[in-house]
């Protein structure tokens, strides 16, 4: 019986793996590319520009919300896994 428990553990160890990535999805007008992974700041790239920059998040939750350089507003949201 020793050797039930820990190998039950093991099982839901398994199953639920440590650290495992929240996946957040961007939107922005002109949104060419975005990655947000839950802390402080956001990468935004929006048309017409050569490339993106990182932005402060205000995270609320499931959401985080921020502007960019030129005042564009974005809103990132979590995604069920």
């Amino acid at each position: 019986m020793r050797h039930v428990v820990p190998a039950m553990m093991l099982f839901a160890a398994a199953a639920t793996p440590a650290g495992a990535a929240e996946k957040w999805k961007c939107s922005a007008s002109g949104l060419i590319a975005a990655t947000y992974t839950g802390g402080a700041t956001a990468y935004i790239h929006l048309s017409p520009f050569a490339y993106g920059g990182n932005y402060k998040v205000t995270k609320k939750g499931s959401k985080a919300t921020g502007v960019t350089a030129n005042g564009t507003r974005f809103t990132c949201s979590k995604v069920a896994n």
